[in-house]
């Protein structure tokens, strides 16, 4: 009889895109084996320690968020963990210090370790003053450098110019790097066009106007490096119907009307949005949304953890596939519950949904074969860019 550290039997759990029955095993934080169907029954397995997951859950891959504000470490990855996020990428636009210089990715290294609950990177910053040196910046293996265009972002976050956020994406490409920015409409022909003549990567975050999404469709149809990703609440909320006052107000993006968050929609469905970033709600965010529309966890998994995964280059994650990490989530996914105000863990992008019902309860997150306790130490790893 073959002997794991852990076996997990799951009667439905994400493998190869779609839900099935499963059993998998971990050894050393890292899947070591992965059976289906009928072999997912083999009674010749055992673990040191087994896991037997009911009817009522999903075994899901833990989500890797690409693009979030970790000003308060300990409790942001805390938070994350709690809503089956294992992984998470700091903007480097937000907080003090922001990731500018070599010495503040440094610094920021030095703050984090120790306090994060789940694994945590960095993208280096690229704003007005810094243009010309931002290769520095990914020589300190950061993830990437991310941009804020003008018009874009929230109040007070330094943003680029049109003819800078180009300069940018050059030099970014020129160092072979990924460039992540927030830009509308007006900025995204330029930054296109850079992709196309220097072969160099773009991913557009927080996408959120349906115009730009016939833009993103035809850099596709020409074979660019180009990603993009939505935000939770630009697929829940819409502007005919408000709750939340000013925390609604200061969402970034600002929230549009139903017939744009149909398009956005639509964008997943046909691969022109790759990914979903998140937040503690993320997840039920999107999976109640998602389900009404004949969507099912499947399809979150790969928005929420395989592409998003994919976008910042963590190729040993995202997935449940051996040789993968063992960062995991089990998620009831008819399990409902309401999102009460004044609840600790909420941030500002959470607390729009106090009062609301939502569908998924993340019953336990796993970050490499353990399952998180956000009680114990901070055991998170502070990420550097794979290379290789």
């Amino acid at each position: 009889m073959a002997q794991y550290e852990l076996l997990i039997h799951a009667r439905r759990a994400v493998i190869d895109d779609r839900i099935q029955q499963a059993a998998v095993t971990v050894d050393g934080g890292v899947i070591s084996s992965v059976r289906t169907g009928s072999e997912a029954r083999d009674i010749g397995l055992a673990g040191d320690h087994t896991i037997a997951l009911g009817d009522d859950v999903v075994l899901m891959p833990g989500l890797v968020d690409p693009h979030v504000s970790t000003e308060d470490v300990a409790v942001g990855t805390r938070s994350a963990a709690q809503g089956g996020i294992t992984s998470v990428i700091d903007y480097g636009t937000d907080g003090d210090p922001v990731a500018i210089t070599p010495e503040d990715v440094d610094r920021w290294r030095q703050d984090v370790t120790g306090e994060s609950t789940v694994d945590v990177g960095l993208w280096g910053a690229a704003v007005p003053g810094n243009l010309g040196g931002l290769g520095t910046l990914l020589d300190r293996g950061v993830f990437g450098v991310s941009a804020v265009a003008a018009g874009k972002g929230v109040a007070g976050a330094p943003t680029l110019g049109s003819v800078q956020v180009v300069a940018a994406a050059e030099e970014v490409a020129e160092a072979g790097g990924l460039f992540a920015v927030d830009a509308g409409v007006d900025d995204l022909p330029g930054l296109l066009e850079v992709c196309r003549r220097t072969g160099g990567r773009l991913h557009v975050r927080a996408v959120s106007d349906h115009e730009e999404l016939p833009l993103l469709r035809e850099a596709r149809a020409d074979g660019l490096a180009v990603t993009a990703s939505t935000s939770p609440h630009m697929l829940a909320l819409v502007s005919e119907v408000t709750h939340g006052g000013a925390a609604v107000a200061r969402l970034d993006p600002p929230i549009r009307d139903a017939a744009n968050r149909e398009l956005l929609w639509e964008a997943l469905r046909d691969g022109t949005i790759d990914a979903v970033a998140s937040a503690r709600l993320g997840l039920s965010v999107v999976w109640t949304e998602a389900r009404r529309r004949g969507f099912d966890l499947a399809d979150v998994a790969g928005w929420m953890a395989t592409r998003t995964a994919e976008v910042v280059g963590l190729r040993d994650r995202g997935e449940i596939r051996v040789g993968l990490r063992a960062d995991l989530a089990a998620v009831a996914d008819d399990e409902a519950f309401v999102v009460l105000p004044g609840t600790r863990e909420l941030g500002s992008a959470d607390s729009v949904y106090a009062q609301r019902a939502l569908a998924g309860v993340v019953r336990w997150t796993m970050r490499g074969g353990t399952v998180i306790d956000p009680r114990a130490l901070a055991l998170g790893t502070v990420l550097t860019r794979q290379t290789s």
